[in-house]
């Protein structure tokens, strides 16, 4: 099988081998790439990238590592799913991936929720159509603005809040971003399920998700790989 790569805001993800995740630091990865990637039967690497900027180095990265032939989701192959959007080409190629992955997974109408530097929520409708969603800042990028649009507020990295009731500053901003970010995604997600009136299936997945783990509601999935199991799926049908 080819290496698949995932571009991401924060991160490049790569699965090198079935069920394997790797994920680097976008700005590092073209360096720490290198030493990860292996050749795969000649098949290459297929990548998709919501980061124009650093595709170069990734790309460098894996012709050093002996992958020469690049293929991307969404410019050199479909990813196969009908995107129902009055601008279909502003849709994030993660975002229609991670619908691709959830719908195949339930095979109902779903949500497939991100989060990563920001929160996309993706929802699929019962034939597998991209319907719409919702997007917001993500837990670190909230963390980091309220710490740089204060004159007091620390920096704080994300974790698991111990309660909603924090005793002190640094574990209240973390209680704020964790607990909101889960509320809205709550409140998005069954708004949304009114809408259609449908019983969405919801999957979480990206680098965030597993601050929430303990906290979903009953049924709600953990799936980090999400994204590229649903770039695993689209090349797999073009073969």
């Amino acid at each position: 099988m080819p290496v698949f790569i995932l571009i991401g805001n924060t991160s490049v993800k790569v699965e090198a081998a079935p069920g394997s995740l790797e994920s680097f630091p976008v700005g590092r990865a073209a360096r720490l790439l290198k030493d990860s990637l292996r050749p795969s039967a000649g098949e290459g690497a297929v990548i998709a990238s919501v980061n124009p900027s650093a595709e170069k180095g990734v790309e460098a990265a894996c012709r050093r590592a002996g992958l020469p032939n690049l293929t991307y989701a969404g410019r050199d192959f479909p990813v196969g799913v009908e995107i129902a959007l009055d601008s279909p080409e502003s849709v994030g190629i993660d975002r229609i991936l991670n619908v691709k992955a959830a719908f195949a997974r339930s095979r109902a109408a779903c949500a497939a929720v991100d989060l990563g530097t920001a929160v996309s929520v993706s929802v699929a409708d019962e034939s597998g159509r991209f319907v719409g969603g919702a997007i917001m800042p993500g837990i670190g990028l909230s963390l980091r603005c309220l710490a740089g649009a204060t004159a007091l507020l620390p920096a704080v990295s994300p974790a698991p809040p111990d309660t909603p009731l924090a005793r002190d500053t640094a574990s209240a901003m973390r209680s704020g971003c964790v607990f909101g970010a889960l509320g809205a995604i709550r409140e998005i997600v069954g708004r949304t399920g009114r809408v259609m009136r449908k019983d969405l299936k919801v999957i979480l997945t990206g680098g965030d998700a597993q601050l929430l783990a303990s906290l979903v509601p009953e049924g709600w999935l953990i799936l980090p790989g999400l994204t590229l199991e649903g770039l695993r799926l689209a090349y797999e049908e073009t073969r």
